[in-house]
């Protein structure tokens, strides 16, 4: 699953944008890895209570202040996991089925807010 938005116009300083990322993942108890690319910044996140995720989300900020993009990229394990769960219902695999889903409604919440948190602090630092 991937999602991107992009920015036009906003003068924002892509360094703080990038620690502001972090610290909202931070916060809610994510193991975080950054790496600066040509032109922006690549954050790595991976929940640690969840065991089930181990590509798990990939941040990529890239542009400049005043024309940048965000993408938000998560591994596909949790629709594999469904599709495993489904496949072993019949032998009593319908656990991974209910796990699955419980991981892709957690995942689409995270996104939901990130992307809230990302607008607020855009709005906050263009201003």
């Amino acid at each position: 699953m991937k999602t991107q938005k992009r920015w036009v116009e906003k003068g924002v300083n892509l360094d703080l944008l990038s620690e502001s990322i972090e610290s909202f993942f931070n916060s809610k108890g994510f193991k975080i890895g950054k790496q600066a690319l040509p032109r922006g910044y690549r954050i790595s996140i991976v929940p640690q209570h969840v065991h089930n995720v181990k590509n798990g989300i990939n941040i990529t900020i890239i542009g400049h202040p005043r024309d940048f993009m965000i993408e938000l990229s998560v591994s596909d394990l949790s629709r594999s996991s469904t599709m495993l769960g489904l496949s072993t219902t019949l032998f009593g695999g319908g656990i991974f089925v209910l796990q699955a889903l419980k991981l892709q409604e957690e995942l689409e919440r995270l996104e939901k807010e990130f992307w809230m948190y990302v607008e607020e602090t855009i709005v906050r630092m263009a201003s």
